[in-house]
C-alpha cells in the first residue's frame, strides 16, 4: 500500500513538473502576419526578421505565425482584416493603405524622392512617424515603414521609350487612385487589380503590362509571360507594417515596446536588401530573355507633374512641400 501511495505521488509530481514544462513552453502571445509575396523575396525577409525579433526580445513569450504568398488575400482585403480585428498584422504597400487614409499617398508621389537613402530618411524620421500617426483614426496602428524600392512597367508586346509608347494600354496598376491617375498622366488605360490575379491575366493577354517594383516582377516570375521591361523609376514603393489598433493597446507596454522595435528590424531588413533585390531581378529577367529598356527620365517626370498638383488636396500641399525640402 505504501508503495502504491509513493508511486501515485511520483506520478503526480512528474504530471505537474511535465504540466509546467508546457506552461513554460507556450508562448503567451500568438500573433498572425499577412503579406502578399513569397517567404523568400523581401517582405518575406521582412516577415521573418519582425518574428524572430519578437521571439529573442520576448524571450519566447511572442510567437508571429507568418502568412506569405497572399494566403490571407489580397493587400486590400489584408488591411480590411486587420482593421476589423480578424488579422493580428499586415505587412502593405503604402498606396494600398492609402486606400483609406490619402495622407499615404505622400510617398507616392511620380518622382518626389531624389534617391531611395533621401526617401528612407524622411520615412524613418519625424515625417514619418507622423504620417504612420494618422491610421489610428481609422482603428489601426501604423508601426513602422519598410521598402520595395523602385517600379517600373513589364509590358507584353510593348516596348516602352517613351510615354506615348503607353497610349490605350491595359496596364495593371495597385487599387489605390494615385497610381491609376499616375498611369493615365502617361496616357496608359489603368486597370487595378489585386496581385494574385496578375500572372494570369498577362498569360491571358487581359491585360497589356503591369506596373510593380522589379523584385516582384521576378519572384512571381512574370517574366515567363512579359518579355519587354521598362526601368522607368517613377514610384518609390514605400511598404507599411499595420496592426488591429485594440490589439495593439490591449497589449502590456513591455509587449508594445517589442512589436514596434520589431517591426522596425523588419522594416530595416527589407530597406537593407531591396535595391540588390531589385537589381538582381533586372539581371533574372534578362536572363530569361526579357528585353531591358532604360527610357529618359524627364519627358516620364514632365508629363507625371500633375499629378502633384491633384493630390496636393488630399494629401496637403504643406507636406508634399516638406517632403522635397527635408530632401535638400
Amino acid at each position: 500500500m505504501r508503495q502504491s501511495r509513493w508511486a501515485i505521488a511520483a506520478l503526480a509530481s512528474a504530471f505537474v513538473g511535465f504540466a509546467s514544462f508546457q506552461a513554460c513552453a507556450q508562448p503567451k502571445l500568438k500573433l498572425r502576419l499577412g503579406h502578399v509575396t513569397s517567404a523568400a523575396a523581401i517582405a518575406g525577409q521582412g516577415g521573418k526578421a519582425f518574428a524572430d525579433t519578437a521571439r529573442q526580445l520576448s524571450n519566447g513569450e511572442i510567437e508571429i505565425e507568418l502568412f506569405p504568398n497572399g494566403q490571407l488575400g489580397g493587400e486590400l482585403e489584408m488591411l480590411s482584416q486587420v482593421r476589423l480585428g480578424t488579422l493580428d498584422i499586415a505587412m502593405n504597400g503604402s498606396g494600398i493603405v492609402a486606400a483609406i487614409e490619402p495622407t499615404f499617398s505622400v510617398t507616392e508621389l511620380p518622382y518626389i524622392w531624389k534617391d531611395r537613402d533621401a526617401a528612407w530618411r524622411v520615412l524613418s524620421g519625424p515625417i514619418g512617424t507622423r504620417v504612420l500617426g494618422t491610421l489610428e483614426a481609422k482603428g489601426i496602428k501604423g508601426l513602422s515603414w519598410g521598402v520595395w524600392d523602385f517600379r517600373g512597367f513589364l509590358m507584353n508586346g510593348t516596348d516602352i521609350t517613351q510615354p506615348s509608347n503607353m497610349k490605350g494600354k491595359k496596364i495593371r496598376v495597385i487599387e489605390n487612385a494615385l497610381y491609376v491617375r499616375t498611369l493615365q498622366s502617361l496616357g496608359g488605360n489603368p486597370v487595378p487589380m489585386a496581385w494574385p490575379e496578375v500572372y494570369t491575366a498577362l498569360q491571358q493577354k487581359t491585360i497589356d503590362g503591369v506596373e510593380t517594383n522589379y523584385h516582384g516582377m521576378g519572384d512571381s516570375k512574370l517574366y515567363e509571360v512579359a518579355k519587354s521591361l521598362a526601368v522607368t523609376d517613377h514610384i518609390f514603393s514605400a511598404t507599411v507594417y499595420v496592426m488591429n489598433l485594440k490589439k495593439f493597446q490591449s497589449l502590456s507596454p513591455a509587449y508594445q515596446e517589442i512589436i514596434l522595435k520589431a517591426s522596425r528590424a523588419a522594416g530595416e531588413t527589407m530597406r537593407a536588401g531591396a535595391a540588390k533585390a531589385n537589381e538582381d531581378a533586372i539581371a533574372l529577367m534578362e536572363k530569361n530573355g526579357v528585353k531591358i529598356i532604360r527610357p529618359d527620365r524627364a519627358p516620364f517626370e514632365a508629363a507625371t507633374k500633375g499629378v502633384h498638383t491633384f493630390f496636393s488636396t488630399m494629401v496637403g500641399a504643406d507636406l508634399i512641400r516638406e517632403v522635397v525640402e527635408a530632401q535638400r
